[in-house]
């Protein structure tokens, strides 16, 4: 267990920059999209700048040192904008070339990818990523299975993303950036799960958990890790969650927020994991 969050936030967003971990966004208890920005420096959380747009289903992503975030639903809208945060303030980048929400923001090699995701009128199949020496997005091949609630990773010059909806799958699709194809290199998560987590540790190690059922009545609970092409179980989750994304912070994948049941339940829990795979 860590340090609780100011507040609960659901479907918010999470990325670690300059030694600190910010969560952003959200959904609060009352379905309301969320400006709100909490940082952590690993002793205490405090409030950040506000985004200047309140979002739900959001996606962050760490490069060069700089926290994104991009896309998500304001309130009822989607949206396709990009901010980057640049010290004290939000600046805003070019905007994807399509809206989504409930997607996965992925930084390797230089660039952000973002994949899958939905709007209003259903899932977002293009992949696009994001230059950011030239402040523009490519649109890239469609991710096979277009989906949305998925979990993204990225290892070496793969760039992966695991379950999402709908209906539920435990699929895994990998897009091999040097080539631009995307293949199924890993083998699915044990548990069809949408609205969980994934991340690589440094060393390339990479685990998945938390999420819930495509009929939004239960938690999934599973916490695997990847050992080579496979994935084994580490147990269940401390805390299990839905509806957070996790970040690298100190070393340790940070799980804060999320909801405690399915569907709308927030919370301000948070909790740490070391490298399973590692131990």
């Amino acid at each position: 267990m860590e340090p609780s969050l100011p507040a609960a936030v659901e479907e918010a967003a999470a990325a670690a920059a300059g030694g600190k971990l910010y969560v952003m966004g959200g959904f609060n208890a009352a379905g309301q999209s969320l400006s709100t920005v909490y940082v952590f420096d690993g002793t205490t959380w405090s409030t950040g700048p506000r985004l200047p747009l309140a979002v739900d289903h959001p996606s962050a992503a760490t490069l060069d040192d700089h926290v994104y975030i991009a896309g998500g639903h304001s309130n009822g809208r989607d949206t396709p904008r990009v901010f980057r945060l640049d010290g004290d303030s939000w600046t805003e980048v070019a905007p994807m070339h399509y809206a989504r929400g409930g997607h996965a923001l992925v930084s390797a090699v230089g660039r952000l990818y973002a994949i899958g995701g939905n709007t209003a009128s259903g899932n977002v199949g293009p992949t696009e990523s994001y230059n950011p020496a030239t402040n523009g997005w490519n649109v890239l091949a469609d991710l096979p299975s277009p989906r949305n609630h998925l979990a993204g990773f990225s290892v070496d010059d793969v760039a992966c993303v695991a379950g999402g909806r709908s209906p539920n799958t435990t699929r895994v699709d990998c897009l091999l950036l040097v080539t631009g194809v995307w293949s199924r290199p890993i083998s699915d998560v044990p548990s069809p799960t949408s609205g969980g987590g994934a991340v690589a540790f440094p060393n390339g190690d990479v685990i998945a958990a938390g999420g819930e059922d495509a009929g939004e009545s239960r938690i999934i609970d599973q916490l695997v890790y990847l050992r080579g092409a496979s994935w084994v179980s580490a147990g269940t989750m401390l805390s299990p969650r839905h509806g957070f994304q996790l970040a690298i912070f100190n070393g340790r994948a940070w799980a804060c927020g999320g909801g405690s049941a399915a569907g709308l339940h927030p919370v301000a829990t948070c909790t740490s994991l070391g490298d399973a795979a590692a131990s």
